[in-house]
């Protein structure tokens, strides 16, 4: 099992760990600050004793850095690993945009969120809505703002399975069942949202920027789709 360390802090823009296993052209860490692919969020990028980090995926339950080459590696030997911060950063800033707009929605419509992508330089978000009003969309603009402009502060903290199903509404993905874990990561935006998650984030909205919404699509008779970016 390999410990996830961007769950307690997604600073970490560096670390050091032990290699337990060799698959292919994959490393198997005993820890990591690289974010595997998944929950929407693009895996980290970096290197690995100065070689490059092309993916971090999960298979059959093991965390994989697949590199050109292991050569050199071996298990049981000691690992170095530096992020692509300046990627990291940016899906941190978009992840904590995507809970607040989410948030907005779900406060000012009661609707939940069908899918989602977080992409450079844009990212997308479905959600299941009939019938609505395109001034709708500037609104969520606005208001998604006024949240970040809020300057609110997001922590983390963790709480037990037979907790957390108790409260259905810190689960925003519509018709995804958690997975079967003991413990759920729970991440606040001060006291405006509150969702189980496992993603990288700010310590502060303000450090996300502005939000702007590019356009919308409509994806069927209840699903829309926005497109934003961050300036």
């Amino acid at each position: 099992m390999t410990e996830l360390l961007y769950l307690k802090d997604s600073y970490l823009k560096e670390f050091d760990a032990e290699i337990l296993e060799i698959i292919g052209n994959a490393v198997v860490l005993d820890k990591t600050a690289f974010y595997y692919q998944g929950g929407g969020q693009p895996c980290d990028l970096g290197t690995l004793n100065g070689k490059k980090v092309l993916e971090v995926v999960k298979r059959d339950g093991k965390i994989l850095h697949r590199l050109e080459s292991t050569e050199g590696f071996r298990a049981g030997e000691k690992a170095h690993g530096v992020l692509d911060w300046e990627r990291r950063y940016y899906f941190m800033r978009m992840h904590s945009s995507a809970h607040i707009m989410a948030g907005v929605i779900f406060k000012e419509t009661g609707k939940m969120i069908t899918g989602n992508q977080l992409g450079m330089p844009e990212s997308r978000m479905d959600f299941n809505m009939e019938n609505y009003n395109p001034e709708f969309f500037k609104e969520l603009e606005k208001k998604t703002n006024q949240v970040i402009e809020g300057n609110l502060v997001q922590e983390i903290s963790f709480k037990s399975r037979e907790e957390t199903l108790k409260m259905p509404e810190l689960f925003r993905l519509q018709d995804v069942l958690p997975k079967e874990i003991p413990e759920f990561r729970i991440v606040s935006i001060g006291d405006f949202d509150v969702q189980a998650d496992g993603g990288t984030h700010v310590k502060n909205t303000r450090e996300i920027g502005k939000v702007r919404i590019l356009r919308t699509e409509n994806k069927g008779a209840q699903n829309r789709r926005i497109y934003w970016t961050l300036e």
